[in-house]
């Protein structure tokens, strides 16, 4: 499958304050529990906002990331990330224009 057919997902968000590590490790907890499709995900702090975190997605297209945000395993996860966060998220949808692998040349 090429890069461009992949799904992308990147937001970012404020944890409630003295929270982002809390924010952090429920978002790796969602990402461990191996959601089919998902194949790549960062969890970004900001150095300057102690509360921020941006989160980019790389899903195989935009049906797996549906069917894989909406199973039960991660809706309750999702809730888990959900109750430290603060205010509304930011984000947008996209499609993967260039990938670039490092371990590739």
């Amino acid at each position: 499958m090429s890069a461009e057919a992949r799904f992308s997902v990147y937001g970012r968000m404020k944890a409630q304050p003295g929270q982002r590590e809390v924010l952090v490790e429920r978002f790796r907890d969602v990402f461990r529990i191996g959601i089919p499709g998902l194949e790549w995900c960062s969890i970004n702090t900001v150095p300057d906002d102690p509360d921020t975190i941006w989160v980019t997605q790389i899903w195989t297209d935009k049906a797996a990331h549906d069917a894989g945000t909406h199973s039960a395993a991660v809706v309750s996860a999702t809730a888990r990330v959900m109750s430290v966060v603060a205010g509304p998220m930011e984000g947008s949808y996209g499609q993967v224009a260039y990938l670039h692998d490092a371990g590739t040349r």
